[in-house]
């Protein structure tokens, strides 16, 4: 399974183009304070975690759910049997 930080994508359709203007719009809408600096990680590049402050401060900002941050891509061979049971099941 892949997990798609979407952060970009979700300030492009709200017109929100810079790490500055989403800083500014976190202090403005909901009093967030985070340094510009980690504005900018989250939006560059995927996060390894995301604190749920940040989470809760971001959805209200952008007046969005997570699930539209977060883009889950799941396999298509995934089998809904496990391994285990799959065989026992040939041995009956």
């Amino acid at each position: 399974m892949q997990i798609e930080w979407r952060l970009r994508k979700v300030m492009a359709s709200r017109d929100i183009w810079s790490a500055t203007e989403l800083r500014e719009l976190l202090m403005q809408r909901v009093g967030f304070e985070i340094s510009l600096q980690s504005v900018s990680d989250l939006v560059k590049k995927q996060p390894v975690q995301v604190k749920m402050a940040t989470l809760q401060a971001l959805c209200t900002t952008l007046q969005c759910t997570p699930n539209e941050l977060f883009g889950i891509d799941t396999p298509r061979d995934v089998s809904l049997v496990e391994p285990d049971d799959a065989k026992s099941r040939d041995e009956t």
